[in-house]
């Protein structure tokens, strides 16, 4: 039996982010598997010196703000650096 609850389509994620959180870079953003939730890395020098709460925080603010509810249900986790910290973990 298929769901009745509106899935959140990947596209209008990364619109959010983007408006959100100008000159991001949003990658990897998608569902692993067709019955998971949507995850994926937000790449933003406005979180330098904010803590990884204080970014998370930042995120779900934006995503209570322009998502509904079963939207909301739909997201899973998003990794929140800044490019700093993005080049040192992900460094070749």
């Amino acid at each position: 039996m298929a769901s009745t609850t509106a899935r959140l389509r990947v596209r209008q994620l990364k619109d959010l982010l983007q408006r959100s959180f100008p000159q991001a870079e949003i990658s990897d953003l998608g569902r692993p598997t067709r019955e998971s939730r949507v995850g994926g890395v937000l790449v933003w020098d406005g979180f330098a010196g904010r803590t990884q709460l204080q970014r998370q925080q930042m995120l779900w603010e934006a995503l209570r703000r322009d998502l509904t509810a079963d939207e909301l249900l739909d997201v899973g986790f998003i990794v929140t650096v800044t490019p700093r910290e993005s080049q040192a973990v992900w460094a070749d």
